[in-house]
């Protein structure tokens, strides 16, 4: 039930709501009906004639419109499709395919990702054996440049060397001193001693 004062609000609305065109059209439809309505009564036939109450229709008690059956044809349906029993299913042979080939895939993938990283750890492998082999042709080099640096550094090859370009220990010992003169300038020659 609509309490009084929704029913005040919807009067007062009613009334401060001006007619648009639509209502306009209704009511000069509605003044048809009214004289059509005026023709039957004079021919005999009683026409009913029902006006909704606002509130009633703005209330709870108002119900949905009820779509009127039109004149246009009415469709056949169509025949249902022959039934048949489905004893067994089709293979799906795209969906199989596929999933052979993602097998295929994955198994070639796990048996040649270890080929490969077997080979590369050998190739690896290998060039470090070389290299160590090497390091050690290098390192026996180095020490016998070494043993040979320290044979000719030896005091008594140089002593031989000497010997054979003709210089000798000294057999007596000069010395020379420097006198207490005046020292001359730079740029002339000196002759000390001439």
């Amino acid at each position: 039930m609509t309490s009084i004062a929704r029913l005040a609000w919807m009067a007062d609305w009613e009334e401060s709501v001006s007619a648009s065109s639509a209502v306009r059209r209704s009511g000069t439809r509605g003044a048809a009906e009214t004289r059509a309505a005026a023709r039957t009564q004079a021919t005999g036939r009683t026409t009913v004639t029902a006006r909704v109450d606002a509130s009633r229709y703005y209330g709870r008690e108002a119900t949905a419109r009820v779509p009127q059956p039109t004149r246009e044809t009415v469709t056949v349906p169509r025949p249902l499709p022959e039934l048949r029993v489905v004893t067994r299913r089709q293979p799906r042979w795209g969906l199989i395919a596929m999933v052979l080939v993602m097998i295929a895939a994955l198994l070639a993938a796990c048996i040649i990702a270890p080929m490969l990283i077997h080979s590369a750890s050998t190739g690896l492998e290998s060039t470090i054996g070389q290299l160590e082999s090497q390091q050690k042709e290098l390192a026996a080099a180095n020490s016998a440049l070494s043993a040979q640096i320290s044979t000719l550094s030896s005091p008594e090859r140089v002593a031989e060397q000497a010997g054979r370009l003709g210089l000798g220990p000294a057999v007596s010992v000069h010395y020379v001193e420097a006198g207490f003169g005046t020292a001359a300038p730079e740029g002339e020659p000196s002759t000390t001693g001439r």
